[in-house]
């Protein structure tokens, strides 16, 4: 069985400038923008430091009680009195389930937020004090297992806070919703899609999701060095994912005022987190 770790490379983006586009049509200032941020108020804040006023909304999806998003939108013009204000018209909005991290210790007292299921990590990026993930996970496509959100925590340990190196431990809590360990009629693999059928029958697929982790909260530097861990499955020379697991790390710098733009690439295929 091939055993070769595929790597994964971090989304460290340079900070991009609010661009401006002009269209021949009508006045808006930019199509498809793309953008992270918090609901404050009737407002959604961009960590980036924007200021959205929502005007339309296409989505038909009713935002309230949504503390913090992932939006794509067509900005319109600029607020009326305002420096980095802007109307905007919402065209695509996800929740971004948001966490805080946890200590070593209360992890400790609680055996579901130290469960290591294999998770693998897609996309990360610091922006408005938040590590940003979007992270790839397998999942029982069928028959479909109803009401099973997996879990996903952040531990750290408060002996390092003011050292300006921290390490960061990602865990997952699948609640047996995992093929790790297990064996399978074609050899272990996981493929991409749902192609994968194991003895009883049962498919597998992978799924993904966005979560922050607020660092603003337990990072008192202005800077810090950050090294993240993890355990996700073996690939072999086609990617395909196998049932062994390997652990795997990455670092990233983080600061208060640091902003990386989200991936301009959109991720649709989303499962809920808890």
């Amino acid at each position: 069985m091939a055993r070769k770790t595929r790597l994964i490379a971090f989304a460290l983006l340079a900070a991009v400038s609010f661009v401006f586009a002009s269209c021949k049509k009508d006045n808006t200032l930019m199509y498809g923008n793309l953008t992270m941020g918090n609901f404050v108020g009737d407002k959604f804040i961009s960590d980036q430091g924007n200021v959205f006023t929502i005007v339309e909304n296409t989505t038909g999806k009713k935002f309230d009680g949504i503390e913090r998003a992932i939006m794509q939108c067509d900005v319109l013009n600029k607020t009326e009195g305002t420096e980095k204000g802007y109307d905007v018209r919402v065209v695509y909005l996800s929740e971004v389930l948001t966490k805080a991290p946890v200590t070593l210790e209360n992890a400790a007292t609680d055996p579901e937020k130290t469960v290591n299921d294999p998770i693998m990590v897609d996309y990360a990026w610091v922006a408005g004090g938040y590590l940003n993930l979007y992270v790839v996970f397998e999942i029982q496509y069928s028959p479909k297992l109803e009401d099973n959100k997996h879990m996903i925590n952040l531990l750290y340990s408060p002996a390092e806070i003011g050292t300006g190196k921290y390490t960061l431990t990602l865990r997952h809590n699948a609640y047996g919703e995992t093929l790790a360990g297990k064996e399978t009629e074609e050899g272990g693999k996981l493929e991409e899609q749902t192609q994968l059928q194991s003895t009883d029958m049962i498919q597998w697929g992978l799924t993904g999701g966005y979560v922050s982790f607020q660092l603003s909260d337990i990072i008192t530097e202005s800077e810090a060095e950050l090294s993240i861990n993890w355990v996700e499955h073996v690939t072999d020379t086609q990617n395909n994912w196998l049932t062994e697991v390997v652990s795997k790390s990455g670092t990233l710098t983080y600061s208060k005022t640091n902003f990386e733009q989200v991936p301009l690439k959109l991720t649709t295929k989303t499962t809920p987190l808890k």
